[in-house]
């Protein structure tokens, strides 16, 4: 397992992070499903009679401790260690987040009332209080690693990843001259998948390299680990979802608009468009979840860890456990989300959208999204949108992507340009989605 496993072990590092989905599309009048997801008040009074999704997903990953080159990354032959810029703090953190919608649809039933139902897989991780210094120096080859002391703090890192089955509904609640306000809501039926986490409190790491024998170089460490995992390690199982744990959620949205159109002109009614929604509420329950608590002050050598098969072993053949506990509950990344759009003249249309985290990323097996401010200026038609958007991404700085709707695809980026220009990259996300888009008639 080489020092990899030091690595996870004591601060959880699998540092390509992510945050939010569908940069730039989701603000689209015609991005259907996709904009539900992040309000619910999005189905009523849509461009769509119906939208059907057949298929869609998005990844984000951002972190504040390696910039990278994106190209140089992807031949396969690129060290982070060795080729990556560095941002060594005491506290750095990452995000990743994986979102795919499966077999979806939202319909209108009559002009004010609308409804959908979506099939979905999420997974995200989080990571916070991370010593950069400390992984720096144990992903280092150990022939090239030289003795160090240092100070690991309070890292906490969370994995958590689910299905959900949900169902919206959306009305209109005014429609009055000039001022026009919708609101919705989504129920979810979550079956747990795979819930993990990490967490350590005054910790610190100590090697003394061993010039003559590198394998037995030691490692002292000192303070207590938490540890969980919703499979059966000690057993020797694989990661694998949950079928006997679930959850349920909800998701909440509004949106008003400042209307000067008329109702049978083509294009949109609204001049100015504010909308708030908070979504994730609730949580799934891990009822076969095991967490362990490991007092870790002691040391192991450079061979104890190449021989450990996993992080769990690893744990429990070095350390002392001193508490255990089966069935935990793992909150949802609730959020709040903010979108404010200005139709400048039918075609061209300027947002400014935000996500932000209403969990803390200290809490233990606390999951949680990374804060990120959106600016995106969009070229809209019926059958044919494009857009530039620029993200504020709380760990990885600013990016700068491009994406496009063309009839029934989507295809972007919210990092496009930063990931093929940059030698300093710290963030990328992608998406793409296939659906069937029925029009409404006077739209």
């Amino acid at each position: 397992m080489k020092k990899t496993l030091l690595l996870f072990c004591f601060f959880g590092s699998f540092f390509y992070a992510q945050s939010q989905s569908y940069f730039g599309f989701r603000d689209d009048n015609y991005a259907g499903i996709q904009s539900a997801i992040f309000n619910p008040s999005n189905i009523v009074e849509s461009k769509y009679r119906a939208d059907v999704t057949l298929f869609s997903a998005s990844g984000t990953g951002q972190n504040d401790l390696y910039g990278i080159n994106i190209l140089d990354a992807l031949d396969g032959d690129y060290d982070l260690a060795t080729d990556a810029s560095k941002n060594l703090k005491s506290n750095n953190r990452g995000n990743f987040n994986v979102d795919i919608l499966g077999p979806s649809f939202m319909m209108n039933i009559t002009p004010l009332h609308s409804v959908a139902l979506f099939t979905r897989v999420r997974s995200v991780t989080n990571l916070v209080g991370i010593n950069g210094q400390l992984i720096d120096e144990v992903n280092k080859d150990v022939d090239a690693s030289n003795s160090f002391l240092i100070s690991g703090g309070n890292p906490n890192s969370v994995t958590n990843s689910w299905a959900e089955i949900g169902a919206s509904y959306a009305t209109v609640l005014l429609d009055r001259d000039d001022h026009f306000v919708k609101g919705g809501i989504t129920l979810k039926y979550l079956m747990a998948g795979v819930n993990g986490y990490i967490n350590g409190s005054d910790l610190s790491v100590a090697f003394n390299k061993n010039n003559a024998n590198p394998a037995m170089s030691e490692y002292l460490s000192t303070g207590t680990i938490r540890t969980a995992a919703s499979y059966d390690y000690a057993n020797g199982d694989d990661p694998k979802f949950d079928a006997a744990s679930a959850g349920v959620g909800v998701d909440l949205g509004f949106t008003y608009e400042y209307r000067t159109n008329c109702h049978t002109c083509e294009g949109n009614r609204y001049k100015f468009k504010a909308a708030a929604s908070v979504t994730d509420i609730g949580k799934v329950n891990y009822k076969n979840i095991i967490e362990n608590t490991y007092n870790i002050t002691g040391k192991v050598t450079q061979q104890d860890i190449d021989d450990a098969d996993d992080i769990f072993e690893f744990f429990d053949s070095n350390y002392t456990k001193i508490s255990s506990k089966k069935g935990v509950k793992a909150n949802l990344p609730t959020a709040l989300h903010t979108n404010f759009d200005w139709n400048i003249d039918q075609r061209f249309y300027l947002n400014l959208s935000g996500d932000f985290s209403l969990v803390d990323a200290k809490k233990v097996n606390g999951t949680a999204i990374a804060n990120s401010v959106t600016f995106t200026p969009r070229y809209e038609t019926r059958q044919f949108s494009f857009y530039v958007s620029v993200t504020y991404m709380q760990y990885s700085g600013t990016t700068i992507g491009a994406g496009f709707r063309a009839g029934p695809i989507f295809i972007g980026s919210g990092t496009l340009f930063s990931s093929l220009f940059s030698n300093n990259t710290k963030g990328c996300n992608i998406y793409a989605g296939l659906k069937i888009p029925i029009y409404q008639d006077y739209r």
